[in-house]
């Protein structure tokens, strides 16, 4: 990542509501399970929580279950009014790990630098929360990670936005080897209690600016090539392997179309590829594999799309795999991408199929 790059969330994607009506919801139910559970042990019942936000542990626990935004913000509201307000926030700050974030996180856990994972973020972070849009902002030595929170500056809102940074700070210490190199945070709220503030300052060891526009932590912009502390190949190799898993059956295709598609394959995790990514691991230039492909009557496109037909019916028939997840493996940014293009292969939706093959087993 070099000075004047900015890794920034697709402008495609709403951030006020869900970026389509398939949506259950703005933010996947592991994002807010650790504060869910930091509340019951600061005083809150089950009961409590469903009496006031609708939130019960079945549901949070569902796979693939969603809650709203303003649910959140209703529940850090309740939560301010309850006594060790600074102990809940910092004790579910340290609740989230990697798998908090769904198959973002883990997605990030892979990555070899900390610049990498941050791109990783930027570009599939709204599968699970859609309630902000996060970007990471380079300014000469200053890395900036910014919250962008649409709506109105709530009690709630802004509530939320201070924890999400104090989780930011936790989530990268836990990802890089060296604890990340803090210069400052802002918060979006005027006044923040004394004894608050302290504790928040003392868990960033660092300043915390107030009645800023956005949310934010500083960060020295060095931090970026940091390795991080589990490059894991073997979580790598899960997700490679992912793409990789769909029961291949005897195929007529020539070699050329084959060793195309076992390309396209390996590469889908990092989102659409190229035809020159494609071309590379073959060893011929991208104009030679075009020319290559239409002397088979077909082009890159038409070997793309089939090949993430073909996964696509594989990943719908793996119950473990959310939509969301089977979206994020076919290398489409957005779910609402992958649902067009499903439509226009099956003339259904990817939901509608998978019933339909539950019920045919």
């Amino acid at each position: 990542m070099q000075a004047d790059d900015v890794v920034c969330w697709p402008e495609t994607v709403s951030v006020s509501a869900p970026a389509h009506p398939l949506s259950d919801g703005d933010i996947d139910a592991s994002n807010v399970r650790p504060a869910y559970e930091a509340s019951l042990a600061f005083g809150a019942t089950e009961a409590e929580l469903e009496a006031e936000l609708g939130w019960t542990r079945a549901h949070l626990e569902a796979p693939g279950a969603r809650v709203s935004g303003a649910s959140t913000h209703a529940h850090f509201e309740w939560m301010y009014r309850k006594p060790r307000y600074p102990d809940f926030v910092l004790d579910a700050v340290r609740r989230h790990d990697a798998s908090s974030l769904g198959v973002v996180g883990l997605a990030c856990k892979t990555a070899p630098t900390v610049a990498a994972a941050l791109t990783l973020h930027a570009r599939f972070q709204h599968l699970t929360n859609r309630s902000a849009r996060y970007s990471a902002e380079l300014d000469g030595p200053r890395l900036t990670i910014v919250e962008r929170r649409p709506g109105p500056a709530s009690l709630g809102s802004l509530l939320v936005s201070d924890y999400t940074t104090l989780v930011a700070k936790h989530l990268l210490g836990q990802l890089a080897l060296d604890p990340p190199p803090i210069l400052g945070a802002r918060s979006r709220r005027a006044r923040v209690p004394e004894a608050e503030r302290e504790r928040f300052e003392a868990f960033l060891g660092a300043p915390l600016e107030l009645d800023a526009e956005h949310a934010s932590l500083v960060l020295d912009a060095s931090f970026l090539g940091a390795p991080t502390a589990v490059a894991d190949p073997e979580l790598e190799a899960y997700f490679r392997g992912v793409l990789e898993r769909v029961p291949i059956t005897p195929s007529r295709q020539p070699p050329l179309i084959e060793d195309v598609r076992a390309a396209i394959r390996a590469r889908l995790v990092d989102g659409t590829p190229t035809l020159s990514q494609v071309a590379r691991p073959l060893a011929i230039g991208a104009r030679t594999l075009q020319r290559r492909l239409a002397s088979h009557d077909t082009t890159f496109a038409a070997e793309l799309d089939a090949t993430r037909r073909e996964l696509a019916d594989a990943h719908l028939a793996d119950p473990s795999l959310s939509l969301a997840e089977v979206a994020w493996l076919l290398g489409y940014s957005e779910q609402a991408s992958f649902y067009r293009a499903f439509r226009r292969w099956h003339d259904t939706t990817p939901d509608a199929w998978r019933r339909e093959l539950t019920a045919g087993a």
